[in-house]
């Protein structure tokens, strides 16, 4: 099982899946960066790596796993809202003025 190590980033591994074992994926983060999936009575977040494959965290019982699927989605959600602040302040200081028209012209 991949437990956090210091409380605040989660331990990844490059996972593997066994041939015969199946796997069932119920949720997703909202770009698709996270996974929250099933396998063989455990649970576990999968990240795509390309090209490796995917990387895995969080493996074991639901309130294990859950905890760090809670975890690295909020810090997600905060990077999304991150980079939306500061490209949305990018656009705000490059947009000029328009002129006005005189409506009497």
């Amino acid at each position: 099982m991949v437990q956090p190590n210091d409380g605040t980033v989660p331990r990844r591994e490059l996972y593997a899946r066994p041939v015969k074992d199946r796997i069932r994926i119920t949720e997703t983060s909202c770009c698709g960066a996270y996974e929250w999936a099933c396998q063989g009575g455990q649970f576990l977040i999968l990240r795509a790596r390309c090209p490796e494959g995917y990387e895995e965290t969080g493996r074991g019982l639901y309130r294990q796993a859950r905890s760090v699927w809670d975890l690295l989605i909020s810090a997600h959600e905060n990077e999304h809202r991150r980079e939306n602040m500061i490209s949305g302040a990018v656009k705000s200081r490059s947009r000029r003025p328009r002129a006005r028209r005189d409506p009497a012209a």
